[in-house]
């Protein structure tokens, strides 16, 4: 990660990479039921074609409600788009709605239509010289500018400078895609595709961001520099890569400005740190957004380091990380909502691995998701969490200890509050581990509020929460049907914990 690295629960350093063999990783990969490719610089994990039975939870406490499903970068609709599934009606930012052609805003396509009617529209031919031509002349001018790219075109770019495909962004520039593709010859060196430099403010509408490879930098596809902006709406960034080098991060987008990512696709992307976006500092928010198949040596999917992120109404599966599979929040503020995280693979937290920052996580699900090695299939919390209406089923932890969740906060003051949720039928089947629903290390307090704690199984006591620190209870909590036992620890009992 960049900056001071802190130190991990252990107390040794963070390191800089978890560096993995690769044929280890393909090993844990294909034993998880992954499909796995290599190339393009790095394993790449190929979404299942089953990925579509994951359902976040709108609302956990109605078991009944219909899931909604997520439908790709273009069907406006993710998983959970409102808390009755309603279809999302794709309209942008400046509140105008879907146009006739091709679904675009009518702020995208300008013709004077905002920014006091100083917007400049540019018809882009089907030529990469074209496009980099486009781009300088926008750079020229101060007021917005909209690039029109020729319709399903793919400009295949071959030389960079200063390691870009094409010219960095330093104004307002909105690129209409058409349904288009930019894409790194397959041939050529290695660079990325995008640069935002400070004051550069770019939108990417309707495109297709591929095969972007930045060598020992940052941002296989983008790269938003501190003071920059991106704004992504209908756009699919796949196959896009970092070096496989400790210290280079966001396979997909690299963030130390202003992101925002919505109706999009993020697949099948490569980085140490941060295979689909990591974000230093930064501000990014994520909605209505699948994140799949993105693999990364070191920290998840998505990383939050010391910034802000928020995710809602997305998708996240079939990703593979060491620490945390899709999602990893290190010294920041996360918040995910109305989201799923399914199928994730890590070594420490299946789906999400929060450290030294803080966790909020509502109205989502988190189910089916693998930890190897280092504790909590849905959740590992080294760091306060909230989790609140919330579904924790079905993950499992194959060598440790904590199916569901596990906690860890020996160096905070603060807790993990639960509340109106379930942790239900999760599983830690490790020789001797326990805490197949929650496991609570000594130091740590769990709260748990109106909430379920059932069907969880573990090799040895306790199947339903292992508690080693303090487990608190408010309100109606049922801790039943979880094998062998209910309740166990150093700690004493947990309240309301039967059987």
């Amino acid at each position: 990660m960049s900056g001071s690295q802190g130190t991990s629960t252990d107390g040794t350093s963070r390191a800089k990479t978890a560096t993995l063999s690769r044929h280890w990783k393909v090993a844990v990969l294909a034993a998880a039921g992954f499909a796995t490719m290599v190339g393009g610089g790095g394993t790449a994990v190929a979404a299942h074609a089953d990925s579509a039975e994951a359902k976040p939870a709108s609302a956990a406490k109605d078991d009944d409600r219909a899931d909604s499903q997520g439908k790709g970068s273009h069907g406006g609709k993710g998983p959970g788009s409102g808390s009755k599934g309603e279809e999302s009606t794709g309209k942008g930012s400046d509140g105008h709605g879907k146009s006739k052609r091709g679904g675009h805003h009518a702020g995208d396509r300008g013709r004077g239509s905002h920014e006091g009617g100083h917007d400049k529209t540019r018809s882009v031919e089907c030529d990469p010289s074209g496009l980099i031509s486009a781009i300088v002349k926008a750079n020229e001018v101060s007021g917005p500018s909209i690039l029109e790219l020729a319709e399903k075109c793919t400009y295949t770019l071959t030389a960079n400078q200063d390691g870009n495909g094409l010219p960095a962004i330093t104004q307002r520039i909105t690129i209409i895609g058409n349904g288009a593709t930019i894409a790194r010859a397959a041939n050529a060196d290695d660079f990325r595709i995008f640069e935002v430099e400070a004051g550069g403010d770019l939108k990417l509408r309707h495109l297709t961001i591929t095969r972007g490879k930045a060598d020992e930098d940052h941002g296989g596809a983008v790269n938003v520099r501190s003071g920059g902006r991106l704004d992504l709406d209908h756009v699919t960034l796949e196959n896009n890569t970092v070096s496989d080098v400790s210290s280079y991060e966001g396979g997909g987008v690299y963030n130390e400005g202003i992101t925002t990512i919505s109706n999009s696709t993020l697949d099948t992307n490569f980085g140490t740190e941060g295979a689909a976006v990591s974000s230093y500092y930064g501000k990014v928010d994520i909605s209505r957004t699948k994140v799949t198949g993105n693999v990364s040596d070191g920290y998840a999917a998505i990383v939050n380091e010391y910034g802000t992120t928020k995710i809602s109404e997305s998708y996240l599966s079939y990703n593979y990380g060491f620490y945390g599979g899709a999602l990893n929040n290190y010294g920041g503020v996360t918040e995910v909502e109305k989201s799923a995280l399914t199928h994730n693979l890590g070594y420490y937290g299946g789906g999400i691995y929060n450290q030294y920052g803080s966790l909020f996580l509502r109205q989502s699900t988190v189910k089916n998701n693998t930890a190897t090695d280092g504790g909590g299939g849905g959740l590992n919390l080294t760091a306060p969490a909230t989790i609140e209406d919330s579904k924790i089923t079905d993950n499992a932890s194959t060598n440790s200890d904590g199916g569901g969740v596990y906690v860890d906060l020996d160096d905070f003051e603060a807790g993990v509050a639960i509340r109106d949720s379930k942790v239900n039928g999760n599983q830690a089947p490790g020789n001797d581990a326990t805490g197949g629903g929650i496991f609570v290390n000594p130091g740590s307090q769990v709260t748990l509020t109106d909430s379920k704690v059932k069907g969880n199984i573990s090799d040895g006591p306790a199947g339903g929460i292992q508690n080693d620190g303090t487990v608190l209870t408010n309100g109606k909590v049922k801790i039943i049907d979880n094998v062998p036992t209910n309740c166990d620890g150093s700690a004493g009992t947990v309240p309301n914990c039967f059987g």
